[in-house]
């Protein structure tokens, strides 16, 4: 009797010990299956962080540098602090035709994206000439500001660099054999370049003399004669 019993009492030890091991293997084995979770999860969540960051980056790299037509730009700032100036300046550099034959490019405030959206009518036909001459529409002063005088010492300053001239003629007009190309500024409901006759252009400025978008279309102006200039440069 007493082996009996003492068989019974190891049988019963046997069965609690096999279910308290069964118990902890399968707590053992939930554990292990919420750590994968929480493993996966991290792995899952520190990717999307990394993955975010690199965007941003290449995001915010992707803003700093344009092409347009094959001229390459780059962002960059003046000034300092709260007073400063967002600028593009040229990276494609090309040699100048004023007498110093040096590298020269030039800022512009247009981001050269919108540029392309700024209109340049009869562009197919645009081609460098020796002497430009420009007028504005009468009694308009298009200072813009102070921009408007911005806008013309930069024309000026790249048509010079280009060996070219920049004339100011209040009674000028459209040439018809072509001999020169001729820009007449004026006002109108939208930013673009018009063409009006042979190597004749309206610049035609949103706004009025007090605010205008005189920069976007002159600034347009500027990378299109870089291009062609940059299209002889090449050919020679």
């Amino acid at each position: 009797m007493a082996k009996e019993s003492s068989k019974k009492r190891k049988k019963a030890r046997g069965k609690k010990e096999n279910s308290v091991k069964k118990k902890e293997d399968k707590k053992k084995s939930e554990e292990e299956i919420r750590y994968s979770k929480m493993t996966m999860w991290a792995i899952i969540v520190s990717s999307l962080v990394i993955l975010s960051i690199l965007g941003g980056y290449f995001y915010v790299e992707s803003q700093k540098y344009f092409n347009y037509k094959g001229i390459d730009f780059r962002t960059t700032k003046i000034g300092e602090k709260n007073n400063t100036i967002l600028l593009y300046e040229t990276l494609t550099l090309f040699k100048s035709n004023d007498g110093t034959n040096q590298d020269f490019g030039f800022r512009i405030r247009t981001k050269p994206s919108k540029l392309k959206r700024v209109e340049f009518e009869g562009l197919d036909n645009f081609s460098l000439k020796k002497y430009n001459v420009y007028s504005y529409e009468e009694n308009k002063t298009f200072s813009c500001e102070g921009y408007g005088m911005i806008a013309i010492q930069n024309l000026a300053r790249l048509f010079a660099k280009t060996g070219e001239a920049l004339i100011y003629d209040r009674n000028a007009s459209c040439d018809s054999e072509g001999r020169y190309n001729y820009f007449y500024f004026t006002y109108g409901n939208e930013t673009a370049i018009k063409k009006i006759g042979n190597d004749c252009y309206e610049i035609v400025i949103k706004g009025n003399d007090d605010e205008c978008e005189i920069l976007p279309v002159t600034e347009k102006l500027m990378v299109e004669m870089y291009v062609r200039y940059g299209q002889q440069f090449f050919n020679n």
